[in-house]
């Protein structure tokens, strides 16, 4: 039997919906592990529906596919979302270097004017590590996201019968595909209210010790033990309202002003405080239009190039998604997140960007703050 990773990108409060019976989060997990092998083990043909009911049961299959992740047409059941088997992992590996390599070199070449962009940020850090942010993550992973979804590049939604609104991307679980689920620098975490974030921004390799994991692990029950401090903590914030109140909390902070004692140790205990002061960077409203002259900067060098590659069925028109007939919008967001992260790799490597730590199992990742 295949094991599988499950990633959503949720437009919705995952807080809010804990409890519905559509999170995605109660149905694409290790328990569909089986059936979805079973429809793996039959490529390149769609399995047939009627042997997958009765081996599984209807009420599992028509789970799968309230939530995206099967279709069922002329009594077969195919994928309907981006799955990526270990059979792909050559095409995704040509796809990444094809297409990452050269798009990489022209931003190396506009490297001074992408770091006098970020000097002009005053987060408290050198060029490079603004650039990480901005350029890996608010660029990359926000402003061009946000544009090429704009232009019908790729698709950042997917309404379904439950009334949630999200996407899924589902990686076999094998050295092969390692590197593209969760080996790049393209997955962030987030803590907000709207108004503040405490961010995290790297590679999905481990679990990472920030706040967006924490109140996730939170939702699921008791916390493991290298959690408990945070855990108890965050208990004694007022109930229902910890997020909230902790985020007010750091906006005091950043203006100077006092901060509640348990939010203190919390923001030093994740590592966004040291000696009761910041010590990540920040950034605030007024670098956003730095942050637009940067996206503008990107999109003239690359942009086109950006576009053309996003076309799964000419770019890579022999992955199980394309061939299952998944929508193409959806496999090029799976297939932007590769691109950039392997452009955000090569940047790293070459210096442009600050090179985030890697943290024994917890990967690589850099923190910062925006408010």
């Amino acid at each position: 039997m295949r094991i599988f990773h499950y990633f959503l990108f949720e437009n919705f409060d995952p807080n809010q919906v804990r409890d519905h019976p559509g999170n995605p989060r109660r149905i694409l997990s290790a328990p569909a592990d089986a059936l979805l092998s079973r429809v793996a083990d039959f490529l390149p043909r769609s399995c047939p529906s009627p042997l997958l009911r009765e081996e599984f049961g209807s009420e599992s299959v028509d789970r799968l596919i309230a939530a995206g992740a099967l279709r069922e047409e002329g009594g077969r059941l195919c994928f309907d979302t981006p799955v990526f088997l270990a059979e792909d992992a050559p095409a995704l590996r040509r796809f990444a270097h094809e297409a990452s390599a050269p798009l990489a070199d022209r931003l190396w070449e506009r490297r001074e004017a992408l770091w006098e962009i970020a000097g002009a940020v005053p987060s408290g850090f050198d060029p490079p590590v603004n650039l990480y942010f901005m350029l890996c993550g608010m660029v990359f992973d926000g402003l061009l996201f946000d544009r090429l979804s704009r232009r019908g590049s790729l698709a950042v939604s997917r309404p379904h019968a439950s009334g949630l609104d999200y996407l899924s991307v589902i990686y076999e679980d094998c050295s092969s595909l390692q590197a593209f689920s969760d080996g790049l620098l393209c997955s962030y975490n987030r803590l907000t209210d709207g108004r503040t974030s405490l961010e995290s921004f790297g590679d999905a390799d481990g679990d990472r010790f920030d706040f967006y994991r924490c109140f996730r692990l939170r939702e699921r029950g008791p916390l493991p033990e290298q959690w408990e401090e945070a855990g108890k903590l965050l208990d004694q914030l007022p109930g229902g309202e910890e997020r909230a109140f902790l985020l007010a909390q750091t906006r005091a902070l950043l203006a100077g002003g006092a901060c509640d004692g348990r939010c203190l140790r919390l923001l030093e205990l994740f590592g966004y405080v040291r000696d009761g002061k910041i010590c990540v960077p920040v950034f605030r409203e007024e670098d956003t239009q730095s942050v637009l002259r940067l996206g503008a900067l990107v999109e003239e060098t690359i942009g086109s190039g950006l576009v053309r590659a996003l076309l799964p069925e000419e770019s890579t028109p022999d992955i199980t998604a394309i061939r299952h007939g998944a929508a193409p919008l959806e496999v090029a967001n799976e297939l932007y997140h590769i691109l950039f992260g392997g452009i955000n790799e090569s940047l790293a490597a070459r210096g442009l960007v600050a090179a985030p730590p890697r943290l024994p199992g917890e990967g690589r990742y850099r923190k910062c703050i925006r408010c």
